[in-house]
């Protein structure tokens, strides 16, 4: 019963339900409910949105080819939505271009497709959807990606693109994922945080002598403290460790999306933030070009306020 206006927040009501997840993608939005219902609303150019070939949805819409199962997680990439339901089945819809749907082909779907089971019926963790790209972590650490290839950003070596499902051989099990525009990144149940993908500006925090290599994960040095969390923007990427509570910034930063200041246009390496040090911090999380920072007792901004 809520009108949407352009560039002006808004509110819209759940009747005998409330959000327990929300993910933005490039011009589109999903929200999971607590009775596990999926909502989705925005630009459906690609048929992102899974409800049909309308042009655009206003107003959140639920997903009723979804309503037969409970949805628990949802990612939405620059034009496409990832979903897994309470039984573990995975879904995609949207663009498909590079195969990021993982159906094993590269056309198009409007509405949601079931991806074939590919994780050995292991519960999934968490996903992740980036430009063209597609990430699942299972509880037991596994990380399977999917999608674009054609920078490394899927951390397949020399392969242009994965229409399925691919389980990275990292060695030991991981806790996080992120897909960024053109970079991903993942963090190790031993703290250790590893990029990979297109370089420019800084954004995988690489050495010099590790950037010939960026197609495939590679750990980043110099950061004290095991990582926690890792978000990757368009082109910068925001890591938060453990015991030092710390925020350390990469890549770009002509927006000040690295919250150093106005003027450091780039960091090749990871640089602390000192905004934080008396704080506790929840959860960290990256747009194409601003960064936002939750604490335990305010939520801090910094970024462009014009393209999020």
């Amino acid at each position: 019963k809520s009108s949407f206006a352009d560039n002006v927040p808004s509110k819209f009501w759940l009747k005998n339900d409330y959000p327990v997840h929300i993910c933005c993608g490039g011009e589109h939005t999903a929200v999971i409910t607590e009775n596990g219902k999926l909502l989705m609303f925005g630009d459906n150019t690609w048929g992102q949105l899974g409800l049909g070939s309308k042009p655009a949805v206003s107003k959140p819409a639920t997903v009723k080819s979804l309503r037969s199962e409970k949805v628990k997680l949802a990612a939405c990439g620059k034009d496409h939505t990832i979903v897994c339901t309470s039984k573990g089945s995975v879904y995609g819809v949207g663009s498909n271009q590079e195969g990021q749907l993982g159906l094993g082909h590269c056309s198009n779907a409007a509405s949601f497709h079931l991806l074939p089971p590919f994780c050995s019926h292991a519960p999934i963790k968490m996903l992740s959807a980036g430009y063209n790209t597609s990430a699942a972590l299972t509880e037991d650490g596994r990380l399977f990606m999917w999608g674009d290839n054609s920078v490394g950003q899927i951390g397949l070596g020399d392969e242009g693109f994965a229409a399925e499902p691919r389980q990275l051989d990292v060695g030991e099990a991981v806790m996080w994922v992120s897909c960024g525009y053109h970079h991903s990144a993942f963090v190790t149940v031993d703290g250790g945080l590893y990029t990979y993908g297109e370089s420019g500006y800084g954004r995988l925090g690489l050495q010099v002598e590790q950037l010939t290599n960026h197609r495939v994960p590679q750990r980043v040095q110099g950061i004290l403290g095991r990582v926690t969390q890792v978000s990757c923007g368009g082109e910068h990427t925001v890591a938060l460790t453990e015991v030092e509570k710390n925020v350390y910034t990469f890549g770009r930063g002509q927006y000040g999306q690295l919250g150093h200041g106005t003027f450091l246009f780039e960091a090749d390496l990871p640089k602390p933030l000192e905004h934080f040090s008396n704080s506790s911090i929840r959860h960290i999380a990256c747009g194409e070009n601003h960064t936002a920072v939750i604490t335990s007792k305010l939520s801090y901004y910094r970024g462009h306020q014009h393209r999020s």
